[in-house]
């Protein structure tokens, strides 16, 4: 449902369903998801800074051996991401290698299918993984299930990304500063599914909130601001969804590089480091930072190799970030190997990213991740108990 005849319903029904106070609500460990939308370069992300032919394949945008944040004696960070050292010096941030799923075409659309269902071709993409995984939680939320900032979905018929499905009740705002600034989400949101249409008008205003965490401006930082305060004001919500997306809404612009790469990506990998920060500090300040995991994802990765107009094509494999008060920092997977293919693909991934959401399913949710996958998956033991 989009925004005008969003508001329609809410005018038409405004007491539809009678929620608790928020503050009644059975506290939840609380997820969040951020889309790296149009999918990241890992390459230039987690620098493979001794491979020669990493420098060889990308003549104009390897990051410079010298300008590499490095962690291990083959890789480091591109620097733009150094706002992050210290997660990861405090041990609350994981980099998990290799993540990916085979069965991706490189096509975003169907892949974004992938990431959001967690299910190949072979199976109804009707559901998404989160919406699955909370439909068999002995706590379902009785309230919303799920929101969005920004990008969730490019599909029009079901536009609710991982909450796709009517198990729980998810909405899209757009505009987390507009948020911010009206405090209401019946005001905000842009899409709501069948089972939040009743409920937005219901939910009360997001109570007056005096941070001392200074949050960017942009909207991925005004988004993380938005994390925070939802987190406190709504101790039962379970998953909040933010995609980064170029600050003039051109994925192009931010991690969908295939041109002028060196332009936007470094940029895009500032604005993700300093918002994560600042989340980070924000959840700390309201006392949720134990009780909250953060984990960034995309649709597929980039190629090793360059292509003719200054940037990568899509490709497979790719590393991703985890970060939270119970994490375990440090290193899991292997690395995706820098490998001279087609300008379109790469090496194929070391770890499916389903063991990184059984992780979240199993160990963080305390649910059947078998039941929510279709198979069990090895889990990605970074948390600790």
């Amino acid at each position: 449902m989009n925004r005008r005849r969003l508001l329609q319903a809410l005018a038409a029904a405004p007491l539809a369903v009678k929620l608790p106070a928020l503050a009644a609500l059975p506290r939840q460990r609380l997820l969040v998801l951020v889309f790296l939308y149009g999918g990241n370069d890992g390459f230039n992300t987690w620098v493979p800074y001794t491979d020669s032919l990493y420098y060889r394949l990308r003549p104009t945008l390897a990051v410079p051996r010298d300008a590499v944040l490095r962690f291990t004696d083959r890789h480091g960070w591109h620097p733009a991401l150094r706002p992050l050292m210290d997660v990861w010096d405090a041990r609350e941030l994981a980099i998990v290698q290799g993540l990916g799923y085979a069965e991706a075409t490189q096509q975003h659309y169907r892949d974004m299918e992938i990431a959001f269902t967690a299910v190949d071709q072979e199976v109804s993409a009707d559901e998404g993984w989160v919406a699955r995984a909370l439909a068999r939680a002995p706590w379902k939320p009785r309230g919303l299930g799920g929101i969005g900032f920004d990008v969730l979905d490019i599909r029009g018929l079901d536009p609710m990304g991982p909450f796709r499905g009517e198990h729980v009740a998810a909405v899209q705002v757009h505009d987390a500063a507009e948020l911010l600034q009206r405090r209401r989400i019946a005001e905000c949101a842009i899409v709501a599914n069948a089972r939040a249409q009743p409920l937005v008008g219901t939910l009360p205003a997001l109570p007056p909130r005096t941070m001392t965490t200074a949050f960017p401006q942009d909207p991925f930082g005004q988004a993380m601001k938005a994390v925070g305060e939802l987190a406190a004001a709504d101790p039962s919500l379970p998953v909040i969804h933010v995609a980064l997306n170029g600050l003039d809404g051109d994925k192009h612009h931010a991690f969908d590089t295939h041109w002028n790469q060196l332009r936007h990506h470094g940029a895009a990998l500032k604005r993700l480091a300093e918002g994560l920060v600042a989340l980070r500090a924000g959840l700390r300040e309201i006392g949720r930072w134990e009780e909250s995991l953060v984990a960034t994802y995309d649709e597929f990765g980039r190629s090793p190799v360059e292509n003719g107009e200054h940037g990568t094509h899509h490709g497979l494999a790719t590393t991703h970030f985890v970060m939270g008060g119970r994490v375990k920092g440090g290193l899991y997977g292997e690395a995706p190997p820098v490998q001279d293919l087609h300008q379109i693909g790469g090496p194929p991934p070391s770890t499916d990213t389903r063991c990184l959401w059984s992780t979240v399913v199993q160990d963080w949710w305390e649910l059947d991740a078998a039941a929510v996958f279709r198979r069990r998956y090895p889990r990605v033991e970074l948390l600790r108990a």
